[in-house]
């Protein structure tokens, strides 16, 4: 007979016997009512063990999460908070998800939106004044690096009731950002913004079936979907529409994206400028030639403004309030653009459009390459972290929440994101759902990014837009600034080789 286990106990087991020595506990069914079962034997009897499990009360404690503004930067996600159920599916399962969270420890969740960019300065201020203004951040990794470097963040693995080696935490991103083994930003399943944050290549499948190009999808399964062969494509795809022997926002393309996408075309391909030693500590790896050939041959095309759109650079398009709601979706829209090279984000902006498009990884360097690997953007991702002036009880009420939260998340709201909203209802056909789950599977969060040590990202980017292919005098001008600037962090961090 197969046999029924016992019910996987909740850590607010454990919370339950902690807390009730200073705060009032409740009774209730945990986080997850759905709870697995798991086989102990074949042999035993089918029983189940029902445990009566208690919750810290924090006696109606206004629970303050700062986040970034997705109001005011649509590039950004409901994520954190919701007043009220209005029939969307995110809204709804943000609602549903912090309700359960409220009712469970007797809290009530305040959003308090900021500026993506810019929300470090008012965490900094007010760990500078000490009033622990905030429970949790929420704001983009970038901003939190900013953070971490005036030495305002706690090191995640060192808070109690956090473990961060559940399945509610993503792992690789742990591996990623961590140094020296500490780890300042939680990304999990409380975020969708990493998955928004993900870049990919979108493709207008009515071009590439009138153009007779193969199948993308068939590519991509057999891996041989590279760089030669998209930029093949997009070539192809590029028409001086109305013949007036220039090329704009009139006619025909075969890419369109931004700066950004040269390094998250090396990113792709395995080029690591960063790496790591077996102390979890950074250091600059500098470059090969396969890194050069690289960047040669994606500048090459995406830098050509007569083969590519880099949106904001208004070198083949008129300037726009915004750029990106105002002239790079509507222009992807039209139909007249083959690639568009772009992070998942800009999906829910083609709910209203009938344009007929799929989704791919970033191409590899070549067909050797082992997996398709894509860039998540620490711009756009976010993640959780406390600032150092939480400590005793406030400490341990916010890693509670924060652990409850992603783990009620991971139940409730990235079904609600990645199933039924990025899967099923955003995406026009099936090979796209099969894409995300490749496109997911290998993500890379780069320190390169977030840290900007010696200006490399911003390095690597300029070249692509300034028309700059001197990849190897550019690389070595700032070599040792790369250098000093990782010391200077490992300093703040309180780290030595």
């Amino acid at each position: 007979m197969k046999t029924k286990g016992v019910k996987i106990v909740s850590a607010a087991l454990l919370l339950s016997v902690l807390f009730c020595g200073f705060v009032s506990c409740r009774t209730g069914s945990g986080p997850n009512e759905n709870t697995g079962i798991s086989d102990i034997s074949e042999t035993q009897t089918e029983t189940e063990v029902t445990i009566d499990v208690s919750y810290p009360d924090f006696g109606g404690y206004e629970f303050k999460i700062i986040t970034s503004d997705y109001l005011l930067n649509p590039g950004m996600v409901k994520e954190i908070g919701a007043e009220e159920e209005n029939g969307d599916l995110i809204n709804d399962a943000v609602y549903k998800r912090n309700g359960k969270i409220e009712e469970l420890y007797n809290i009530a969740i305040k959003e308090i939106l900021h500026d993506r960019d810019a929300l470090a300065q008012p965490v900094i201020k007010s760990i500078s004044a000490g009033d622990n203004s905030y429970d949790l951040i929420c704001g983009n990794i970038t901003q939190g690096g900013i953070i971490a470097q005036k030495g305002g963040l706690i090191d995640l693995n060192q808070v109690g009731y956090l473990d961060l080696k559940k399945p509610w935490y993503d792992q690789n991103a742990a591996a990623d950002l961590s140094i020296g083994h500490k780890l300042y930003f939680a990304v999990g399943e409380l975020q969708i913004s990493d998955n928004n944050g993900t870049w990919c290549l979108w493709f207008n499948k009515d071009l590439f079936k009138n153009l007779g190009f193969a199948d993308p999808y068939t590519l991509v399964r057999d891996g041989k979907w590279t760089m030669d062969k998209c930029f093949e494509f997009a070539s192809a795809a590029s028409r001086d529409l109305n013949g007036d022997g220039k090329m704009d926002e009139e006619d025909q393309w075969g890419m369109m994206g931004e700066s950004f996408n040269i390094f998250a075309l090396m990113n792709g391909s395995g080029t690591r400028f960063i790496q790591k030693d077996e102390n979890d500590l950074p250091y600059y790896a500098g470059y090969t030639q396969r890194d050069a050939d690289i960047f040669e041959k994606g500048a090459e095309y995406l830098g050509d403004a007569a083969k590519s759109i880099l949106v904001g650079e208004s070198r083949n398009h008129a300037s726009r309030p915004d750029m990106w709601i105002d002239f790079a979706h509507p222009m992807y829209a039209s139909g007249k653009v083959l690639f568009f090279f772009t992070s998942l984000a800009g999906v829910t902006y083609h709910r209203g459009f009938d344009t007929n498009f799929g989704i791919l990884p970033i191409p590899k360097y070549d067909e050797t390459q082992k997996n398709y690997v894509n860039t998540v953007s620490v711009t756009m991702a976010s993640a959780l972290s406390m600032t150092v002036t939480l400590n005793g009880e406030l400490l341990d009420r916010a890693a509670i929440i924060a652990d409850a939260l992603s783990e009620e998340s991971m139940h409730i709201l990235t079904p609600a994101y990645y199933e039924l909203q990025l899967k099923r209802k955003l995406t026009r056909d099936d090979e796209s759902a099969e894409m995300l789950d490749i496109i997911f599977e290998n993500r890379i969060y780069s320190t390169v990014q977030l840290y900007n040590w010696g200006g490399i990202i911003s390095t690597v980017c300029g070249m692509l837009t300034s028309n700059n292919r001197n990849f190897v005098s550019s690389m070595e001008k700032i070599e040792d600034k790369i250098k000093g600037d990782i010391e200077k962090t490992l300093a703040v961090f309180e780290l030595e080789r």
